[in-house]
């Protein structure tokens, strides 16, 4: 399968770009060779292996083992929280 330049223009249209002959033909070219690279992985034979979900042995085998060392009073966090509100840390809103 190719992808052909109206394809291009049309997706464009879709998501509102103008786009110049020249930037129609950067796009189509970049799509024909992700194209063929997909084309490439799926001619790989994978029949008999077995399926993995994770590409290493070891999940995480490089993180060491969480110990608690110290937990902060609640009554102590609430007391170094410069605003408190119905006993929780009251923030300044960040999202509009």
């Amino acid at each position: 399968m190719k992808i052909e330049k109206k394809l291009i223009y049309e997706l464009a249209d879709d998501i509102m770009l103008d786009l110049t002959e020249q930037e129609a033909d950067e796009f189509l070219k970049l799509e024909n060779d992700l194209l063929s690279k997909f084309e490439k992985v799926f001619a790989i034979n994978v029949n008999g292996v077995e399926p993995s979900h994770y590409c290493f042995e070891y999940l995480n085998s490089y993180l060491r083992d969480d110990n608690q060392t110290r937990v902060i009073q609640k009554n102590e966090l609430l007391n170094n929280a410069p605003k408190v509100v119905d006993g929780f840390v009251a923030i300044e809103k960040v999202v509009k």
